[in-house]
């Protein structure tokens, strides 16, 4: 596992505990976007960074995690579940980085739960609704990301002022939940 950012947190959050970072800040795993540079940015920064493994292009992949080796700052993989489900081995190639989480957006993370929990990683769950939020619980997510219609657009409809005191309170204090998308 890549160390804790070494700083004494400005804001102390359930989130920034359990991140181990001191900034309640994380970059989304957007795909091919979220690369080793900006990942290694915001984690140097004391924000927590995820690599946007996404759509599944392996050689990218392994090109990026090298990139992230020796990474003073924490960060995490994310992959699109539907994609991950037709390339299993990219999840192994990101395990074997050690990363501190995994975040899975856009499906059923059933098939992936156990691999990541299994790891030590952490487990990042993007979710749309209440219904996807309770599978990424019962399959053990340790952070729900709730994505409303402003955040990407990916098709639903449902602003995230509505979505988020939703899933807080369906996680209950157990689980934080992160809100998608700048909130301004």
């Amino acid at each position: 596992m890549n160390t804790p950012h070494t700083s004494s947190p400005l804001l102390s959050t359930p989130l920034t505990r359990l991140l181990g970072v001191p900034h309640p800040v994380m970059l989304a795993a957007m795909d091919l976007v979220a690369d080793a540079r900006l990942v290694r940015a915001v984690s140097d920064a004391g924000g927590y960074g995820f690599l946007g493994a996404g759509y599944g292009d392996e050689a990218w992949l392994r090109r990026e995690l090298a990139l992230l080796e020796g990474a003073e700052g924490r960060f995490g993989v994310g992959f699109i579940t539907w994609s991950l489900v037709q390339q299993p081995q990219l999840l192994d190639i990101a395990l074997a980085a050690q990363p501190s989480a995994v975040w899975l957006s856009f499906g059923d993370v059933a098939p992936f739960a156990k691999r990541i929990k299994t790891s030590g990683a952490l487990m990042v769950c993007q979710v749309q609704t209440e219904a996807m939020a309770r599978q990424a619980l019962e399959h053990g997510a340790d952070v729900l990301v709730a994505q409303g219609a402003e955040a990407g657009g990916h098709g639903v409809s449902r602003g995230s002022m509505a979505l988020v005191p939703a899933l807080v309170d369906l996680a209950g204090p157990r689980v934080p939940v992160v809100a998608a998308g700048g909130i301004a």
